[in-house]
C-alpha cells in the first residue's frame, strides 16, 4: 500500500484535543501520513489557553520547506497561524504547490483565547484564503471574515459566495444554526452548486477538536482522492462520530475522540478472525468429538475492554459432536452469540484482563486425571452454591469462576462435577483462541491414549 501525505501546518495543543495534535490522530486514522510544521506553542488543557509562544517565521518557513522537498504532501491542511509574519512565509511556501490545501480559519479556541492576532485578520483574507482549494470556517469565524451577522440561510449563501469572491475556490461553513434542533454544514462548490448536511443538535455544550478533526478530514479524503463534495460528506460523517464519542478527560471542555470507533472497529474485527481461525482449526482435531459435553461446547473470545456478554465473540450454534469429530454447526462467528462460557471469560477477566479466550469440553475421570497434571488447576462445587445462586438463571457459572480464582487464580482449567440435572464440566481459559485450542488438543491427545487402551 502506498501511503498518502498530509501536511498539517498549525499551533501545537498541549492538551491533545486540537492543532497538529487533532490533525495527526485524524490523518492516521483515515490512512493519510502526516506531517506537520508547526507555527506556534499553546500551553492550554480542557480549560483555558495558558500561553501562546510564537515560533520564529523563519522556523515556520524551514518546516515547511523541508517537508515538500522530501515528503512532497497529497493535500495540506493550514490551521492556526497566529501573526502576519507566518502567514507571508506561508503563502511563499506554498504559492507554487499543486497539492490542494484546505485553510481552517482557526482565530479563537474554544476556551476563548485569541489564536489569530487581530492586526492579522486583513493579511489572512487577502494572502491564505487565495491559496485555498477549501476554507473551512465555523459560523463565528465566518462572520468575522466577510464582516457581517450569518442569520438567515440568504446571509449564509451571501457568506459562502463572499468566501469565495475573497479567492477561495470551495467554502464549507460549519455548525449554523438554521435551523431549531439541527446544526448544518454547507458547501458551496468550485461550481457554484450549494450542497447542505444537517445533524441532530447533541446535548453537548462546547466540544474541543471538533473543528480541526473536520478539517484535517477532508484534507485526508482530498490527499486520497476524493472530491471535494464527498470530502465534506464523508469528514462530516468521521466528525459526527468523534462528537458522540467525546470524552470528558479535564475539567472543563469535552474533547472530540475521532479515534475510538476506529480502535473498536479494529479490534472486533480482529477477534472474528481469530475466532473463525481458531474454530477451523478445531474441527481438523482428530477425535474431538470426545471431548464435546451433551450441551455442546462454544468457543469465545472476548474485546480486549469487554464487560458485558455482547462484547464476546463465540460460534453461532456452538460445536457438536460429528462421527468421532467435531463441526462448527455454523460457519458464523459474532458477538454475543454465548451466554456461558462468555459469562466466565467475563469473570475471568475482571482479576486477568488477558485471559479473554475459553472452551468448555467434557469432564470425566480421565480428563480430571490429565489436567491435574499438565496444568494450572481449579475447580467448584456446584451442590454448595446455594439457593440464591442456583434458582436464578446466568448466576452459577460466575459464582463458581469466582470462587475457583480466588483457590488458584493462575487456573488454566476450571472444572465442576455436576450436581442434579447439572452435567459436569471443564472450561480451559487462554490469552488468545489459538491457544486454548492448541491446550485441548494436548488434552485430546493424552486422552486418546487412555480410550484405547
Amino acid at each position: 500500500m502506498q501511503f498518502k501525505i498530509g501536511l498539517s501546518i498549525a499551533g501545537s495543543d498541549s492538551g491533545g484535543a486540537a492543532g497538529v495534535q487533532a490533525d495527526l490522530k485524524t490523518l492516521t486514522n483515515l490512512g493519510v501520513y502526516g506531517c506537520t510544521a508547526i507555527t506556534a506553542i499553546t500551553a492550554q488543557n480542557t480549560k483555558k489557553v495558558s500561553s501562546i509562544t510564537e515560533l520564529d517565521c523563519r522556523a515556520v518557513a524551514d518546516q515547511i520547506n523541508s517537508t515538500i522537498r522530501d515528503i512532497p504532501p497529497n493535500a495540506i491542511k493550514i490551521g492556526m497561524v497566529y501573526n502576519k509574519k507566518n502567514i507571508h512565509v506561508i503563502k511563499e511556501s506554498l504559492k507554487s504547490i499543486r497539492a490542494p490545501i484546505v485553510v481552517d480559519p482557526i482565530f479563537a479556541a474554544g476556551t476563548g483565547a485569541r489564536l489569530l492576532l487581530p492586526d492579522a485578520l486583513d493579511t489572512f483574507r487577502t494572502e491564505l484564503i487565495p491559496l485555498s482549494t477549501v476554507i473551512t470556517p465555523n459560523h463565528s469565524e465566518a462572520e468575522e471574515i466577510v464582516r457581517f451577522r450569518i442569520v438567515t440561510r440568504g446571509d449564509l449563501k451571501k457568506a459562502a459566495n463572499r468566501l469565495k469572491n475573497l479567492g477561495a475556490k470551495n467554502v464549507i461553513i460549519k455548525g449554523n444554526h438554521l435551523y431549531r434542533n439541527k446544526l448544518t454544514d454547507i458547501l458551496l462548490s468550485a461550481e457554484s452548486k450549494f450542497l447542505e448536511i444537517s445533524n441532530d443538535r447533541l446535548k453537548i455544550s462546547e466540544i474541543h477538536g471538533s473543528g480541526c478533526n473536520f478539517s484535517a478530514a477532508v484534507t485526508a479524503f482530498l490527499a486520497r482522492g476524493y472530491t471535494v463534495a464527498s470530502a465534506f460528506v464523508l469528514a462530516n460523517r468521521y466528525v459526527q462520530n468523534a462528537i458522540r464519542n467525546n470524552l470528558k478527560i479535564g475539567a472543563g471542555l469535552a474533547v472530540a475522540h475521532p479515534a475510538l470507533s476506529f480502535y473498536d472497529d479494529a479490534n472486533r474485527y480482529t477477534v472474528l478472525m481469530k475466532l473463525r481461525a481458531a474454530s477451523e482449526a478445531v474441527e481438523t482435531l482428530n477425535r474431538f468429538g470426545e471431548l464435546i459435553p451433551e450441551t455442546q461446547s462454544n468457543l469465545v473470545f472476548a474485546l480486549p475492554d469487554a464487560k458485558e456478554l455482547d462484547d464476546v465473540a463465540a460460534i453461532k450454534g456452538r460445536i457438536v459432536k460429528y462421527g468421532e469429530g467435531a463441526l462448527c454447526a455454523s460457519r458464523t462467528v459474532e458477538f454475543g452469540a454465548s451466554r456461558h462460557v462468555a459469562s466466565a471469560v467475563l469473570v475471568y477477566m475482571n482479576s486477568n484482563p488477558l485471559m479473554r479466550s475459553a472452551i468448555n469440553i467434557k469432564f470425566h475421570k480421565y480428563v480430571e486425571r490429565i489436567i491435574k497434571t499438565g496444568f494450572e488447576v481449579s475447580s467448584y462445587d456446584r451442590r454448595v452454591e446455594g439457593p440464591q445462586i442456583s434458582r436464578k438463571e446466568g448466576l452459577s457459572i460466575p459464582w463458581g469462576i469466582k470462587f475457583a480464582l480466588a483457590r488458584n487464580p493462575k487456573a488454566e482449567v476450571i472444572y465442576h462435577k455436576g450436581s442434579i440435572g447439572k452435567e459436569a464440566m471443564c472450561i480451559i481459559f487462554g490469552e488468545e483462541p489459538s491457544e486454548v485450542v492448541l491446550k485441548a488438543n494436548r488434552i485430546l491427545k493424552k486422552l486418546s491414549i487412555y480410550l484405547d487402551r
